[in-house]
């Protein structure tokens, strides 16, 4: 910012120069006029060219300023545009690096995600994440539908818990999770950074009031396909053998 102050400054001083020399420069060149041909004051002629030649001078000048003016301006909105990127790369660093939110202690009415949790559509529990991995199949067809994923309040959560517990497993994340569209099958692909291939992870949604074991479609590197009937709370737990469960 000082660097552009001081070209701004330096300009001005500049412009301002250029007309004292043109001032000066005409006044000595009507001088001169003058002693030569003997007279002791310009004729009307001679102070009309020579106010035409300094305001062409002027001109000039004014016309140099202006285009230092424009690169300076030019220079402020590079150096602006450059600050407003650097804020953004800082807001987002400290967004991601910020401590993962239970997922428990929010409710569905007051979401303490990150805001860069909530920008990706996504959830984090411990030191999982989770959202939507891929592309939806309603109906056993291809769509461009994007699931909503949130958190669940805590004594969700706490069920949860107590359902991988019972499971003699380890909850991975639990998620609300909704779509735009009616369905009446979903095969629903869940991005899940840190699950391997053939992963024993066991998906369970809350049905009746109670913990349903829902199908997995597939389980690989950092994905967990879901196939559902329906839109609501899910459970992912990695347990010690995977049931097979067919739907």
């Amino acid at each position: 910012m000082k660097r552009i102050l001081a070209l701004m400054v330096a300009g001005v001083v500049l412009f301002s120069s250029s007309i004292s020399v043109c001032a000066t420069s005409g006044a000595a060149n009507t001088a001169s006029s003058a002693v030569q041909d003997g007279s002791t004051s310009p004729s009307a002629e001679e102070l009309k060219k020579e106010i035409e030649e300094l305001k062409s001078e002027i001109e000039a000048q004014a016309k140099i300023m202006n285009e230092q003016t424009a690169q300076i301006t030019k220079l402020v909105k590079e150096v602006q545009a450059t600050a407003d990127r650097a804020a953004r790369a800082a807001a987002a660093a400290a967004a991601v690096s910020a401590p993962a939110q239970p997922v428990g202690a929010g409710s569905p009415t007051n979401d303490v995600r990150t805001q860069q949790l909530i920008r990706n559509n996504a959830v984090s529990y411990g030191n999982n994440v989770i959202s939507q991995g891929g592309h939806v199949e309603i109906n056993g067809g291809k769509s461009n539908v994007t699931i909503s994923i949130g958190a669940p309040d805590s004594g969700t959560v706490s069920q949860a818990n107590s359902l991988a517990t019972n499971l003699k497993g380890t909850l991975l994340n639990c998620v609300t999770m909704s779509s735009p569209v009616a369905f009446n099958t979903a095969k629903v692909n869940f991005y899940m950074p840190g699950v391997v291939a053939n992963d024993n992870i066991a998906v369970y949604q809350i049905q009746n009031n109670k913990w349903v074991q829902v199908p997995t479609a597939e389980i690989r590197q950092d994905h967990v396909v879901v196939n559902l009937t329906k839109s609501g709370t899910l459970a992912f737990v990695r347990v010690p053998v995977l049931a097979t469960v067919t739907g």
